[in-house]
């Protein structure tokens, strides 16, 4: 074989050699790449399945019966109920969620879609003086979610909101209502609610005095949305600072309700405050309301002791 032969063959090698090495390496890397594809799909798959059991730590399966038993009876029971006062099954079952369930658990449970749950939830966070209670409760304002209740033998329709609300307000001393930190946070937020419940806002304003700038929103609940318990507010704290727009403001509370709607007390109240100013016109108005608007004879004893402080012995006669 010639020289030139010789050294065309070892070149041909060379290449073939080249060639299988190129080939080796590339099969290698796509080998590589489907096993790093592999483990990255079992590394999603595995971080899925850790968030899934942090969601099931954080709803354990020790809860569900319990949840499961509050939402079949799905009442709001007080913790005696019935004409015996014998203690309620869906109480115990509120004690017994509250002793298992962790804040982080009950928090999430407030979210729960039986409003029944969602109450008790809250219920045991007011108990626990949950710090971020404000959360929840703007939430269940938010929300207006409504829930069946029963204390003792009155059964009744009743906003989650004020469940939670009451639950915590009946907790704290009356002495330590006006400084506690909680019951502030919500009261702020019933006085900046667009439609709270009334008994809500009855609360807020008995519970303290306020300073701006809550003071200028109860201004403006009083006289531009008329409501009863901020106008009545100002009569006990600001009645020289507003007095003429006080008197306009109850003249027409008087004249737009009805009171069959809203009580004998609020009767009485509006009644009272207006004859205060001593003014005959008022008085006229008030002599025809009250002909008119009869639902006052309900408490007939009670009304007719501050018509005869007032000089009125015969409504109908005047």
């Amino acid at each position: 074989m010639g020289k030139a032969k010789k050294i065309k063959m070892k070149t041909n090698m060379r290449h073939l050699t080249n060639i299988f090495l190129l080939t080796t390496l590339m099969s290698f890397n796509i080998s590589c790449g489907q096993i790093k594809k592999t483990e990255t799909k079992k590394e999603t798959t595995s971080k899925i399945s850790n968030k899934d059991s942090i969601i099931f730590k954080e709803a354990p399966l020790k809860l569900k019966t319990i949840i499961n038993r509050i939402a079949k009876i799905n009442e709001v029971q007080g913790e005696h109920v019935g004409f015996g006062g014998s203690e309620s099954e869906n109480y115990k079952n509120f004690e017994q969620l509250e002793k298992t369930a962790t804040t982080g658990e009950l928090v999430l449970l407030t979210n729960n879609k039986n409003p029944t749950v969602a109450c008790y939830a809250s219920w045991a966070l007011a108990d626990k003086s949950y710090l971020d209670l404000s959360v929840i409760f703007k939430k269940f304002i938010i929300q207006d979610r409504q829930v069946e209740t029963i204390s003792g033998c009155l059964k009744s329709k009743e906003s989650i909101s004020s469940e939670l609300y009451h639950r915590y307000w009946n907790s704290i001393d009356d002495k330590k209502k006006s400084t506690d930190k909680i019951l502030i946070q919500l009261d702020s937020i019933v006085l900046y609610s667009r439609n709270p419940y009334w008994l809500l806002m009855t609360r807020a304003m008995e519970n303290r005095v306020y300073q701006e700038p809550y003071k200028r929103q109860i201004v403006f609940l009083a006289f531009n949305q008329g409501n009863r318990d901020a106008i009545l507010y100002l009569c006990n704290w600001h009645k020289a600072e507003y007095a003429d727009k006080i008197k306009t403001a109850l003249v027409k509370y008087l004249k737009r309700t009805s009171f069959k709607n809203t009580g004998t007390t609020d009767y009485y109240k509006t009644v009272e405050e207006l004859f205060k100013f001593r003014d005959p016109e008022i008085r006229k108005l008030i002599i025809a309301k009250m002909k008119k608007d009869r639902h006052w004879e309900m408490e007939k004893e009670r009304f007719k002791y501050l018509l005869e402080d007032n000089d009125i012995y015969n409504i109908d006669s005047e």
